[in-house]
């Protein structure tokens, strides 16, 4: 016995669709988990000593998360929006502290400013009523 089974909905209702994600520069792209992942343009060199020795790690992408009420909070405390930037970049890659402050520094300028970019996507609400995307 085959079964055949409609669904449908009230004229006046429709089914919402999934929400679009916003656009990324180019170079980057969603990833399943919700980050985004950001080829550079210029590899950055990440240099860590232990006691060990000195170690140094060439960098050619960097993976930026969705931030939190905390990060946004930590920032405020910074004067400068250059700061608040690097600080929410920092937070955003994983590259934290002095040694992370440093290696977001030593981006290509073009880089930076798509780095800039993906931390507006994360921190935008969408565009304001009666306004074009």
């Amino acid at each position: 016995m085959n079964r055949r089974l409609s669904i449908s909905t009230p004229e006046d209702q429709t089914i919402p669709e999934a929400p679009a994600l916003p656009k990324l520069p180019s170079g980057c792209s969603w990833q399943d988990d919700g980050s985004v992942r950001m080829l550079l343009k210029k590899a950055l060199t990440k240099e860590t000593s232990s006691p060990a020795g000195k170690h140094s790690e060439d960098i050619s992408e960097l993976v930026f998360r969705d931030l939190t009420a905390g990060d946004i909070i930590d920032s405020s405390g910074l004067l400068t929006g250059g700061k608040r930037t690097l600080f929410l970049m920092c937070a955003s890659s994983g590259q934290s502290g002095p040694a992370g402050e440093m290696l977001l520094r030593s981006m290509a300028g073009s880089d930076y400013i798509k780095a800039t970019r993906i931390i507006d996507v994360f921190t935008s609400d969408g565009p304001m009523t009666g306004t074009s995307a």
